[in-house]
C-alpha cells in the first residue's frame, strides 16, 4: 500500500510538473504574442491616423480648388448666369468637358488644326489648352511644338448639341 501511494505521488509530481512546464511555456508565448499585438495595433493605429491627415488634406485641397473656381469670375463655373444658360439648353450634360472634348476633337484632322489661323512652322498647330470663360467664348492656346499663341473662340450651341466655333482675335508668340 505504500509503494502504491509512492507511485501515485510521484504519477502525481509528473503530471503537475508537465503542466507546470506547459503553463509557463504557454504564458511566455503569450506574453510574446501580446507584445507582437501590441506593436502591430500600434503600427494600425499610427496608419489610421496618418490615412485620416491625409483625408483631411484633401477635403482641404478641394476646398481650395473649389474656392478658386468660384472666385474665377472670368470661368463657366465661376458664372451662374452662363451655367444657368447652358443648364436651362440641357442640364444633364456635363457642358465643360463636352465643350472641352468638341474643341479638342478639331485637333484630330491631319495637318494643322481648321480652328488655329496660323499654319504650323515645325509641325502642325494643334490647341494644346482651353479655358472657357462663359458660355459665349473660349481661349485657347495652340502650338506647333515651337511657337504658340493664343486665340478668341466664340461658340454656338445647336438644338442637336453640336457646337459652332468661331476664331474671333488671335496672337502669335516667337
Amino acid at each position: 500500500m505504500k509503494n502504491r501511494q509512492l507511485y501515485i505521488i510521484v504519477f502525481l509530481g509528473i503530471v503537475s510538473g508537465f503542466f507546470m512546464y506547459n503553463s509557463y511555456r504557454l504564458i511566455k508565448e503569450n506574453t510574446a504574442l501580446k507584445k507582437e499585438l501590441k506593436e502591430t495595433n500600434e503600427g494600425y493605429d499610427n496608419n489610421i491616423q496618418y490615412a485620416i491627415k491625409l483625408e483631411d488634406s484633401i477635403v482641404g485641397f478641394q476646398n481650395k480648388i473649389n474656392a478658386l473656381e468660384a472666385a474665377d469670375k472670368f470661368s463657366l463655373n465661376g458664372n451662374e448666369k452662363a451655367v444657368k444658360y447652358l443648364t436651362d439648353i440641357d442640364d444633364q450634360t456635363d457642358w465643360q468637358k463636352y465643350i472641352i472634348d468638341t474643341l479638342m476633337k478639331t485637333n484630330e484632322t491631319e495637318g494643322n488644326n481648321p480652328l488655329v489661323p496660323f499654319d504650323g512652322m515645325a509641325g502642325a498647330m494643334k490647341i494644346t489648352e482651353v479655358k472657357i470663360l462663359n458660355n459665349r467664348w473660349i481661349i485657347a492656346r495652340f502650338s506647333d511644338g515651337t511657337y504658340s499663341g493664343e486665340m478668341l473662340l466664340r461658340y454656338d450651341i445647336n438644338k442637336d448639341k453640336s457646337i459652332d466655333f468661331k476664331v474671333l482675335d488671335q496672337t502669335l508668340f516667337n
